[in-house]
C-alpha cells in the first residue's frame, strides 16, 4: 500500500495517540536540535579555551533558536498566538538580534590581522544599530524614512560583512572560507530579500520558507569553521608553551656545562630554602687557560660540572670557574657530601682532559644557613668562607655551622 507523502504520519503508540506528525514539524525539530547542539558545543568549548567568538555564536545560536520557535507551529501559549502581535514582535526581535551579533562574532572570529583596521570597529557596537529599527516591522503604516533608514543599516550590515569576509580571504584566512560558505545561503535569502523590499516593493514570499535551510547551512557549516578555528588556536598555544618552555630552560641553562645558571639556582633557593649553601672555585684557573688555550679550559670547567652535578646537591654554574650547590640532605651529611663533590671535581678532570699536566683543585666555601636568610646572604656567608680556603691554602672546604 502506498502512503501519500504529503499526509501527515500519526503516532503509533498509545501513550501519544492524538499525536500528528508532519514534515515541517520534524525539520522543525532537527533544526531546533541542532541549534541546541550548537549552543552546548560551543558553552563546553569556551569552558576550555575561553575564545570570545564561542560567546557571540553562542548568542546567535540562541537567537536562531528562538526564532525558530517563533516560525514554527509550536504553541507559546494563549498570548503568543501564530497570528498575534507578539508573536511578531518576536519574530523582529530575535531576527534583528541574530543579525545584529554577527559583527561582534566576525570581528572576534577572524584570524588576527586579517580584518582591515577600518573595518574592525565598524564590527563592534555599530551592528546593533539594527535593533533602533526593530519596531518598523510591525507598525502598520511606518514612516517611509524610519523604513529607509532600516534597509540603509542592513544593506550596510550585508555590505560589511561580505566585505570583511572577502578581505580575509585575500589575506588567507582559512577561517573566512568557513564563514563565506556558511553565509552563502543566509546571504542569498538576505540579499534577495532586501531586492524585493527595496526595489520590486514587495515582500519575498518565499523568505521565511528558504531561511530555515540557510539557517541550517550556515549553523553547521560555522561549526566545522569553529572547530578548525580551536584545532588551530590550541596547536599554537601549544606551540607557543613549548617555546615559552624553551625559552625558560635557556633562560636557566649554562650553555657551557648545561647546569643551571645563578638566575636558577635564585629561584631554586627561593622556592626551598636548602639546608646549606656553598660555593666552589676551580685553584689556579687562570693558570689552565694561559698554558692550554680556552678550549681545554672550557673542558675543564665542562668536566667540574659533570663532578658537581653528580651529587644529591643542587649544582649551578654561576660564573667563570664559579659553581654553587644547594645542599637539601640531612644537616648533619653535608659537610661530607661537600667533600666528596669536591674531590670529585679533580678525578673527573683528570679523567676527562688528560693532555692536563698538573692536577687540577678545587676550594669551596660552604654554609649552613638560617630558614630566613636570603638568597644574596647566604651566597655571601658562602663567599667569605670560600676567600678563606683560598687564603688557607686552596684544596679545602671551609664551614661554618651556621650563617
Amino acid at each position: 500500500m502506498l502512503l501519500s507523502t504529503a499526509a501527515p504520519a500519526h503516532a503509533q503508540s498509545s501513550f501519544a495517540d492524538a499525536t500528528v506528525m508532519t514534515w515541517d514539524g520534524v525539520l522543525t525539530g532537527i533544526f531546533l536540535g541542532l541549534l541546541l547542539f550548537s549552543l552546548a558545543y560551543n558553552a563546553a568549548f569556551h569552558a576550555l579555551l575561553r575564545e570570545r567568538f564561542l560567546i557571540w555564536q553562542s548568542v546567535r545560536a540562541f537567537a536562531y533558536f528562538a526564532l525558530a520557535i517563533g516560525l514554527s507551529p509550536l504553541a507559546m501559549g494563549g498570548f503568543f498566538t501564530p497570528d498575534s502581535f507578539a508573536r511578531q514582535v518576536w519574530i523582529t526581535m530575535f531576527f534583528d538580534l541574530g543579525v545584529a551579533v554577527s559583527g561582534p562574532f566576525l570581528r572576534a572570529y577572524l584570524e588576527p590581522g586579517t580584518i582591515p583596521k577600518r573595518l574592525y570597529p565598524l564590527l563592534g557596537w555599530p551592528p546593533f544599530l539594527i535593533l533602533l529599527t526593530t519596531p518598523v516591522t510591525v507598525m502598520a503604516d511606518p514612516p517611509a524614512l524610519y523604513f529607509a533608514l532600516r534597509n540603509l543599516l542592513l544593506v550596510s550590515m550585508l555590505a560589511l560583512g561580505v566585505a570583511t569576509v572577502a578581505i580575509a580571504l585575500l589575506r588567507g584566512s582559512r577561517t573566512a572560507r568557513y564563514q563565506a560558505a556558511a553565509w552563502s545561503g543566509i546571504g542569498g535569502v538576505y540579499g534577495v530579500s532586501l531586492f524585493h523590499d527595496i526595489v520590486l516593493k514587495a515582500p519575498f514570499e518565499s523568505f521565511l520558507f528558504l531561511l530555515f535551510p540557510a539557517l541550517g547551512l550556515e549553523v553547521m557549516l560555522t561549526a566545522f569553521g569553529i572547530l578548525d578555528r580551536l584545532v588551530r588556536l590550541r596547536s599554537e598555544r601549544q606551540e607557543a608553551q613549548a617555546q615559552a618552555e624553551a625559552m625558560r630552560v635557556i633562560a636557566h641553562t649554562d650553555p657551557l656545562t648545561g647546569l643551571p645558571n645563578r638566575r636558577a639556582i635564585e629561584e631554586s633557593y627561593g622556592q626551598e630554602t636548602p639546608v646549606a649553601i656553598a660555593i666552589v672555585d676551580l685553584d689556579h684557573f687562570k693558570t689552565i687557560n694561559d698554558r692550554h688555550g680556552h678550549d681545554v679550559g672550557d673542558r675543564v670547567i665542562f668536566a667540574a660540572g659533570v663532578a658537581l652535578g653528580s651529587g644529591s646537591a643542587m649544582a649551578a654554574r654561576i660564573g667563570g670557574e664559579e659553581f654553587a650547590l644547594l645542599f637539601r640532605c640531612e644537616a648533619s651529611a653535608v659537610a661530607g657530601e661537600a667533600e666528596r663533590l669536591r674531590q670529585r671535581v679533580g678525578a673527573y678532570i683528570a679523567q676527562m682532559v688528560p693532555t692536563l699536566k698538573r692536577p687540577v683543585t678545587a676550594s669551596m666555601g660552604l654554609v649552613h644557613i638560617a630558614r630566613e636568610t636570603s638568597f644574596g646572604a647566604a651566597m655571601k656567608s658562602a663567599d667569605i668562607n670560600l676567600y678563606a680556603a683560598k687564603e688557607s691554602g686552596r684544596d679545602r672546604v671551609v664551614f661554618i655551622e651556621a650563617a
